[in-house]
């Protein structure tokens, strides 16, 4: 089957694609097909026209002007001989353009259509216990069959008849694939930081977080959302210089309170030197402290001229900050370290600092969480006493 494309004419037609029976550079003779919601006979869902058109050989193909066939005189008519191989090409064409409108009666606005291959016809007529004991059978076909319809699905122009078959699927199989994709998405978050935790790129962690952004959101204990990546929080000069861009801007999705969060890299150290009996924090985490709470100034003073109409995206009354750096499970190995790091990064309020390995840690639990079996509290008759 050629590919077939509709467009509604009115309420009850559609014009379906030319149907080319003989074509030169210069002359072609073409069926032009209409399909019909015809009231009085179901089955007699098409008619058409014949059209024989020529051109110069640089020419586009154009209609053209008829003569009407009450034009013709006695003793006069017209002869239009069509071949063995065009009829027969015109009779399979518009059978399956009356198979189509059996299954889809009279498209609605602009409709594409390409034929099936066997395979797929004899997939698509399979019964949904006969799927399900084949992609039983054979998991890593069904995975890869899984995916390229996936990949199919997102890349619609119109979604709306997929979407008209999800709604007829169970509420209750949407939700167990919704909480197995979410499950999954915490599961390819948490292998990622496993995988890559030695990797001292901080652009890799910039767009890793933005990937797995719901890992971002657990730094704080309310709800969030990303505003943007890179967002400019103002601080230039009239020579413009010296712009002030954050790694994160962030939103409390209840109050759009806005966050700020600066992130550096799971290898950059959290301490510095000892000093007598405890130890310096490193240059990395007092800059990066400064750094965002400098952020927060000029997001709060600039604040006006940086939104301007769209006032409603965020809020900088208070304006809290985090600050994502370092790991602590592989360099705080002794308690005079640990007491060090957690005496420095609880002195600042509104700000909290975090690091890679325990953020993660959160998705980790996380997944444990939602993995474990529910408790059964089973009754007993047993009085205490």
């Amino acid at each position: 089957m050629r590919e077939i494309q509709t467009k509604s004419t009115s309420r009850v037609t559609a014009q379906a694609t030319d149907i080319v029976l003989r074509q030169t550079d210069s002359i072609r003779l073409i069926f032009r097909p209409t399909i019909i919601d015809n009231v009085k006979n179901k089955e007699a869902a098409l008619k058409g026209i014949f059209l024989y058109q020529k051109k110069s050989k640089k020419a586009a193909w154009e209609d053209f002007e008829t003569i009407p066939l009450s034009s013709v005189k006695g003793g006069e008519g017209y002869k239009l001989e069509i071949k063995t191989a065009e009829l027969l090409q015109l009779f399979q064409e518009l059978t399956q353009l009356y198979e189509l409108h059996q299954k889809e009666g009279v498209p609605r606005g602009q409709k594409r259509y390409v034929q099936a291959t066997p395979q797929l016809e004899q997939l698509a007529s399979l019964s949904d216990s006969d799927i399900h004991s084949f992609s039983n059978a054979n998991v890593a076909v069904g995975t890869s069959l899984l995916s390229k319809l996936l990949v199919w699905a997102t890349s619609l122009d119109d979604p709306s008849p997929l979407i008209e078959r999800l709604v007829e699927i169970n509420p209750d199989s949407l939700s167990k694939l919704n909480a197995a994709l979410g499950m999954q998405s915490l599961k390819n978050a948490l292998a990622s930081w496993e995988e890559n935790e030695c990797i001292s790129d901080e652009e890799f962690w910039q767009e890793s977080l933005t990937k797995h952004s719901f890992v971002l959101e657990q730094v704080f204990s309310w709800p969030t959302s990303i505003v943007k990546g890179k967002a400019y929080v103002g601080g230039k000069n009239v020579f413009n210089q010296d712009g002030n861009i954050v790694d994160f801007l962030l939103r409390n999705r209840l109050t759009q309170s806005a966050a700020l969060v600066e992130i550096k890299t799971p290898m950059a150290p959290l301490l510095g030197a000892k000093y007598r009996q405890t130890y310096n924090v490193s240059t990395e985490l007092s800059g990066s402290i400064m750094q965002v709470l400098n952020y927060k100034h000029s997001l709060q003073e600039d604040f006006q001229s940086l939104t301007g109409r769209s006032g409603d995206l965020f809020d900088s009354l208070n304006p809290q900050c985090a600050v994502i750096v370092g790991n602590a499970g592989s360099e705080l190995d002794d308690p005079a370290k640990k007491k060090a790091f957690e005496l420095y990064r609880h002195q600042f309020p509104g700000l909290t600092v975090v690091t890679f390995d325990e953020l993660f840690d959160k998705t980790r639990q996380l997944i444990s969480l939602l993995e474990s079996e529910p408790r059964v509290e089973v009754e007993s008759d047993d009085m205490p006493f």
